[in-house]
């Protein structure tokens, strides 16, 4: 019983039925005094859903793809369920640094979702838990460390573009990566021990040598305080509340960049890999890892028991600090002690998959996957 404005009936008499159209390559046009004009593009408003139109996905599975955006320039792009991350995703992780290294300047990992990720495919590492499955979890976490690897000592520039919730396995494939650029809205976090577990890919590791600041010889206070800080982050799952916390977390380091626009973030991802390989790009040197031993491991389970005796911890987050501590420290080594990489990434898969055998850290994933929170 309403009006019909005359020009829409104009519009629909010479058979337009709707008021924007999108042509094969994404292109969008609205209608305008009798014809379809072309929207005005935003040069640095990148969007991948029209890039995927025009066919640039160079690789595709269900839970990634690769896509060519321009200036020798790939983009990997989650897309599973929450982005979470499972062996689709980082069979396309390894797919994708191989793929940039022969044919492109540098990759972004970056999306257009609701969030980044927000972790590892929990529902998957549950099922495969109660069922014993544990040679299937030690084979997706060792696959999974070895993807971070491949992006960390990449010949070509990997550079990650963070936004939303980075939680978890989120912010594991960012941490590694030569650069970072995030949105000023980004919320990361290595928040496994919620779920009664430790990070799984890396992310001990990462987050205690960004704290060591990539100090060649560190002194004995600069380990001691590395250890102490990257501890204390991991087992109270601590999370920034924005990309400049993140930075004052020491997830982002001082040459990482922001993005105060969100719709930009690619774009500027995009520009920040194109200024490495300018600048001639290195991958970085493998070096060994100064740790803090026994020493260290006896500081962070002394602070530890003082919280469950004061009733702050139960005992089963004592079970995780006590995994999480033996990681960070190292294991039962004399105080300096250095050790290659792989050794500390052997110490946490073996702590994850200790912790997903027992019975409580399974009730707080279940916990987690019905309720959404902790």
């Amino acid at each position: 019983g309403r009006i019909i404005p005359a020009w829409v009936q104009d519009m629909l008499s010479k058979g337009h039925e709707t008021f924007y159209q999108e042509n094969a390559d994404g292109v969008r046009a609205f209608y305008h005094n009798g014809a379809y004009e072309q929207e005005k593009g935003n040069d640095k408003h990148i969007s991948l859903a029209r890039l995927k139109k025009k066919h640039d996905v160079i690789f595709k599975n269900s839970g990634a793809s690769l896509i060519d955006i321009g200036d020798d320039v790939a983009l990997l792009e989650f897309h599973s369920k929450s982005n979470a991350i499972g062996l689709d995703v980082i069979d396309m992780i390894n797919r994708a640094v191989d793929e940039t290294e022969k044919n492109y300047k540098g990759l972004v990992i970056g999306n257009q979702g609701k969030n980044f990720c927000v972790g590892a495919n929990l529902a998957l590492i549950l099922m495969e838990a109660q069922d014993d499955n544990f040679f299937e979890i030690d084979f997706v976490i060792r696959r999974f460390q070895q993807a971070m690897m491949k992006v960390k000592y990449s010949e070509r520039p990997v550079v990650a573009a963070p936004f939303g919730m980075t939680l978890g396995g989120g912010t594991e494939v960012c941490l590694p990566a030569a650069a970072i650029q995030a949105s000023s809205e980004t919320y990361m976090g290595l928040v496994e021990a919620g779920v009664g577990l430790i990070p799984g890919g890396g992310g001990n590791k990462e987050l205690y040598l960004r704290h060591l600041q990539g100090s060649m010889k560190p002194s004995q206070t600069a380990i001691q305080d590395a250890t102490l800080k990257t501890f204390e982050t991991i087992a109270m799952a601590k999370v920034s509340t924005s990309a400049e916390e993140a930075r004052d977390m020491n997830m982002l380091r001082v040459n990482d960049r922001i993005s105060m626009n969100g719709d930009h973030l690619i774009y500027d991802a995009k520009q920040l890999v194109l200024s490495l390989d300018e600048a001639g790009y290195r991958a970085p040197l493998k070096q060994k890892v100064p740790v803090m031993g026994e020493t260290g491991y006896a500081a962070m389970i002394l602070a530890a028991e003082n919280m469950r005796l004061s009733g702050y911890i139960s005992e089963h987050d004592m079970t995780i600090v006590k995994k999480l501590a033996h990681v960070i420290s190292g294991g039962k080594l004399p105080f300096g002690t250095e050790v290659e990489e792989q050794y500390l990434l052997e110490l946490e898969r073996e702590a994850f998959l200790s912790l997903v055998g027992e019975v409580k850290s399974q009730a707080r994933m279940q916990h987690m996957l019905v309720k959404g929170k902790p």
